[in-house]
């Protein structure tokens, strides 16, 4: 395995098919020697010393001692390279990564390969969240559909930025991942409204969307797919530059339980809607509307008094206002007390 170094001395995990060829043709048969062979030679005569100075880091329970306590702290990238230590490591990791609840490649980013990822996660069957944020070229969607499909039990997929897949990748998602909470997809420009279809079935968990700067989803998706999702708390909607009062209606009626809502440089939404989210959505405890020129004082004064943080800043008059009105209840509270 090379590792090319990169601009601010960044690595990058280059997995050379030799290599990889080359370790999955070995045998368990290589391996050290386990601690129960140990112990007949030193009851076959071998001195005390020489006994617990022939016991490697392998002979040290894997999956109750290993995996639990030591691997954890290696990153992606020392797996890899201790993964080449011999065959012994090879397996050890081997078996690390398939008793992982949690796969996440953010740290490496787009230096990686897809042939790494698959050696990650072709034992996965018990996968709770996938975060592949910013794999722009080397994830494909052959690569992930057998991860999806293996893991039914996945709550948490973050997409966000990986501009190489397609959409069967959400349409797997939605007929397999019947527990899912968050879904992440931020800057997948590649995706279409058919590609949900799969989402409109039965009603969903998902307590977070994210389809920030999606901008081929319009105004129809959103709407078919509130219906479907009415636990939903977190709903990022920012640069979908179709998206009008319409949809942004239709959450209003759909999502009580909202608290963080996007529709920031949705230039096409106006304060009629933004009534709408203050109206039926009474635990909202975070706006962001920036860059939204029809979305002005009208609408959020009434979210300002409620202690919304919205991402707009108030006009100076509106500060000015909130000062004489705090000065006028600090005098009345001082003349109530002399």
């Amino acid at each position: 395995m090379a590792f090319k170094n990169l601009d601010n001395d960044r690595l990058e995990l280059d997995l050379s098919e030799s290599e990889i060829k080359l370790h999955e043709n070995l045998t368990f048969n290589e391996r050290t020697p386990n601690i129960s062979a140990k112990k007949s030679d030193l009851s076959s005569g071998l001195s005390e010393s020489t006994y617990f100075d022939s016991i490697s880091l392998l002979d040290l329970p894997w999956e109750q001692v290993l995996c639990n306590y030591l691997l954890p702290y290696l990153s992606i990238k020392d797996l890899f390279r201790l993964r080449l230590v011999s065959t012994g490591f090879r397996d050890l990791i081997q078996t690390h990564f398939g008793l992982q609840f949690h796969v996440n490649t953010c740290s490496l980013g787009d230096h990686f390969s897809s042939k790494a990822f698959q050696i990650m996660t072709r034992n996965n069957i018990y996968l709770r969240s996938l975060c592949v944020r910013g794999a722009k070229s080397w994830l494909n969607s052959e690569t992930i559909l057998p991860i999806i499909s293996s893991n039914p039990h996945l709550e948490k997929i973050d997409l966000t930025g990986c501009s190489a897949l397609s959409g069967p990748v959400i349409y797997s998602i939605g007929v397999n991942c019947k527990y899912l909470k968050h879904l992440c997809l931020k800057d997948c420009v590649w995706l279409v409204g058919d590609n949900f279809l799969s989402f409109m079935n039965t009603p969903l968990c998902l307590e977070l969307l994210d389809l920030s700067g999606c901008w081929n989803l319009d105004d129809n998706l959103i709407v078919q797919l509130v219906q479907f999702t009415p636990s939903i708390k977190h709903l990022l909607l920012a640069n979908l530059f179709g998206l009008t009062d319409r949809a942004v209606g239709a959450i209003a009626h759909s999502c009580p339980e909202l608290i963080n809502f996007s529709v920031r440089s949705c230039w096409r939404v106006t304060d009629n809607s933004i009534k709408l989210i203050s109206h039926y959505c009474p635990k909202l405890k975070a706006l962001q509307v920036r860059e939204c020129r029809d979305i002005t004082e009208e609408s959020l004064t009434y979210l300002r008094s409620k202690k919304v943080r919205i991402d707009k800043a108030a006009p100076p008059g509106l500060n000015l206002n909130r000062l004489d009105l705090q000065q006028i209840n600090s005098n009345a509270r001082i003349n109530m007390v002399l």
